[in-house]
């Protein structure tokens, strides 16, 4: 890309030509316009106000915003004829499938996971954006195996963008399907219409510091999910799950969220075929003042013979009205929650497998806590560090009953300054337990203590009383407690379940 003034391009205009009347193929002329910003440093292209553009696939580029004007109107075309692919800069024709799956063999083949998106930015495309008062609208037709079923939005390993103001409706797929992404943006959005199976919203797959706010979703299937993913079969060309990231840092806040079936919001936690449960953890989600219709998880993995889920850590839920909530939500184990009850015991003690389940809590200096497990250590440690700096902590959630006795043990060392293992109550920071130890070489430490009332409590190392060095921590043990299935302080008002938070209800 050439350093230069952004432009601003009407595709209506000259040299583009668009005709915007719902029944010319406009895709080449989008194309050129998006292509000639690009060219040019970057800039907006914008789908003229009040006009339709019909279109087949639409390659999105580093620095452009594609902009609908007022009451524009982007309209999927149903010939096969009209789709291109990217090849490096350029584009060659393809013919994307037709119906509803591609192979009987595997499970959920969907042709949207094959098929190109209709505005598709490719691996590695940054500080792209669309935007504005118009509608995405996909083909109408009658017979389902005569449909192009692609997504209206989607891209793989990509960065930086926003996709914000835009209405999608008449679609037959996933709405938006942004995959191994981070940093981005989906905003004021409107969902509606699916039509001829599924119907999904946002499918957020292996996706890092990602906001998605003031949106209203009625969808055919889940609205908005977080999916951990690894090896997934349905790869194809323009994405796959082999190498994984973690999902990390998702706020989902202030949408109104229905499904006509199944979730409106919840996590599909299928990354069990990743070696490293590290690259498929969930962690830091911030759910608040949603209404959301209904709530759960997707526990089975079709793609894998192997038992369980991936990790999942500090999630948050805050001032939502949740219709209703399917048990498989409480049977995930989820460490660090709060609202609903965490997991009941400590898991990945020995921090064999990374930092998965624990938390942490920095002081400002980036590696002042973390987690060793390399050649350089005869055994895998967590730690917290540079604790001249302020406090530090890694500790887990976990969910206690009142006056049942307790012994977390773990195995800790220091620098020679005083830290100590610890129990806090997760919703007011109270301090309820406490063993100090300033020991510098590897020795056993236990902390047996009750708490005061059933509820969420973080537990694990904090610096107490040392003002600078270091402490380690591994082989940690809360053994086994009574399962925590059901939720906080939940009643119900003519059949819906409104949930209590800080006094105040939250309804409709």
């Amino acid at each position: 890309m050439n350093a230069s003034k952004p432009l601003t391009v009407d595709v209506s205009d000259a040299p583009f030509c668009a005709k915007g009347d719902g029944k010319t193929n406009d895709r080449a002329a989008i194309q050129a316009a998006i292509d000639h910003v690009y060219a040019r440093g970057g800039g907006t292209v914008v789908l003229s106000a009040a006009k339709t553009f019909l279109s087949g696939g639409i390659v999105l580029r580093s620095g452009v915003t594609l902009l609908f004007g007022d009451g524009a109107t982007l309209l999927q075309s149903p010939c096969r004829g009209d789709y291109v692919k990217p090849v490096g800069d350029g584009y060659e024709p393809y013919e994307p499938c037709y119906g509803h799956n591609f192979s009987p063999q595997i499970k959920w083949s969907h042709n949207w996971y094959r098929n190109y998106p209709l505005i598709f930015a490719p691996e590695g495309s940054h500080d792209f954006a669309v935007r504005g008062g118009g509608t995405i609208r996909m083909m109408e037709v009658t017979d389902p195996e005569k449909i192009i079923k692609i997504c209206p939005i989607g891209f793989y390993r990509c960065h930086d963008f926003e996709i914000c103001d835009v209405h999608i409706t008449d679609y037959h797929s996933y709405a938006l399907m942004p995959f191994t992404c981070r940093n981005g943006l989906f905003r004021n959005l409107k969902i509606d219409r699916w039509s001829h199976g599924n119907g999904d919203g946002v499918c957020l797959m292996n996706c890092q510091h990602i906001r998605v706010t003031g949106c209203e979703m009625f969808t055919g299937d889940d609205s908005v999910y977080i999916f951990s993913s690894c090896r997934d079969p349905r790869r194809s060309e323009w994405w796959n799950s082999d190498d994984p990231q973690p999902s990390i840092d998702i706020e989902v806040d202030h949408n109104d969220l229905k499904s006509n079936h199944c979730k409106a919001f919840g996590m599909i936690l299928w990354g069990l075929n990743c070696e490293d449960p590290e690259k498929v953890e969930v962690r830091d989600v911030f759910v608040h003042d949603n209404h959301i219709e209904t709530m759960g998880n997707w526990l089975y993995n079709p793609y894998t013979d192997r038992a369980g889920f991936p990790p999942v850590t500090h999630v948050r839920f805050e001032n939502n009205v949740i219709d209703g909530i399917e048990q498989n939500f409480f049977e995930t184990q989820i460490s660090d929650m709060n609202f609903f009850h965490s997991m009941t015991s400590v898991k990945n003690g020995g921090f064999g497998d990374g930092r998965c389940f624990w938390s942490m809590r920095k002081n400002g200096e980036e590696d002042s806590v973390g987690v060793c497990r390399g050649p350089e250590t005869d055994r895998p440690y967590g730690y917290i560090d540079h604790l001249d700096a302020g406090d530090a902590a890694i500790y887990q959630g976990v969910y206690l009953k009142a006056d049942v006795p307790c012994c977390f043990k773990a195995d800790v060392m220091t620098s020679g300054c005083e830290c100590r293992l610890f129990v806090r109550d997760l919703d007011t920071g109270a301090l309820i337990a406490s063993v100090s130890f300033d020991n510098t070489e590897w020795e056993p430490k236990t902390l047996s203590f009750r708490v005061p009332r059933d509820g969420n409590y973080h537990i694990g190392l904090e610096r107490g009383g040392a003002t600078e060095g270091y402490a380690r921590m591994t082989g940690a043990d809360l053994g086994n407690h009574e399962a925590a299935f059901g939720f906080r302080d939940a009643i119900f008002d003519n059949g819906k379940m409104i949930f209590k938070y800080n006094d105040n209800l939250f309804k409709r």
